[in-house]
């Protein structure tokens, strides 16, 4: 005689997550699936639990988790696609269901590294103040392919990335103790640490000078600075 099907005895909303709900199965509890699981699969209270219904419910369910936890990743702030992927393989996600996730991220515009280069672009340039070349660098660690980072760096207008250079270069001259050629080695070097491209650092430490004339002297004034490329 074969065994009794097991039946769903109970369905409970979850006490401290409302989306989330307890199943009791021959009234013991089992598991606790999202409520957009729960309405997929009709898991109600008197509906037969097969072995095969509970394997596609888990299924389901560790793909409602992945999402959640991805959403709560792009929901923090702008993220690249390798950084998701290497979350959700910390996860312990498997390698199928993330690829699944991201391209969902990637069709309803959660996940675009073209975006998230622009983003990264932009905060970097303006509120750090770093120079192309680091931001560059930063990017490719992020995953991003370097046509796309070459394209963002391209929309960002040189005279601009030269004024913030500029601006950075008084400010470590003013805070630089020592003579005239002192403070154009220290400023170009602090330049070339923050990512600006040796003609940027040049341009900004000259004009650094100039706007310091009484603090250098004529030979000081004449010297010519080619920085190379770091």
């Amino acid at each position: 005689m074969d065994a009794p099907d097991s039946i769903i005895t109970a369905v409970e909303r979850h006490p401290k997550t409302a989306s989330r709900y307890l199943i009791f199965i021959d009234g013991q509890y089992v598991l606790t699936v999202h409520e957009d699981v729960l309405i997929k699969h009709r898991l109600l209270k008197g509906e037969r639990a097969e072995p095969d219904k509970l394997r596609l419910v888990l299924e389901d369910e560790e793909q409602q988790r992945a999402w959640s936890d991805a959403l709560k990743q792009v929901g923090r702030r702008p993220r690249s696609e390798k950084e998701i992927r290497q979350y959700l393989k910390r996860k312990q996600y498997l390698p199928p269901l993330i690829d699944r996730i991201v391209l969902r991220l990637k069709e309803q515009n959660f996940l675009n590294d073209a975006d998230f280069a622009a983003q990264w672009t932009e905060q970097r340039i303006y509120s750090q103040k770093k120079g192309r070349r680091l931001i560059k660098q930063e990017l490719q660690l992020k995953g991003v392919a370097l046509a796309t980072i070459q394209q963002t760096l391209n929309q960002v207008p040189v005279d601009e990335e030269q004024r913030l250079a500029f601006e950075l270069a008084v400010k470590k001259w003013k805070l630089t103790s020592g003579g005239a050629l002192d403070k154009k080695r220290k400023t170009a070097a602090f330049l070339i640490r923050r990512g600006y491209s040796a003609q940027i650092v040049s341009n900004a430490v000259r004009k650094a000078a100039e706007t310091f004339r009484e603090e250098a002297d004529a030979s000081d004034e004449s010297d010519m600075w080619d920085w190379p490329e770091a």
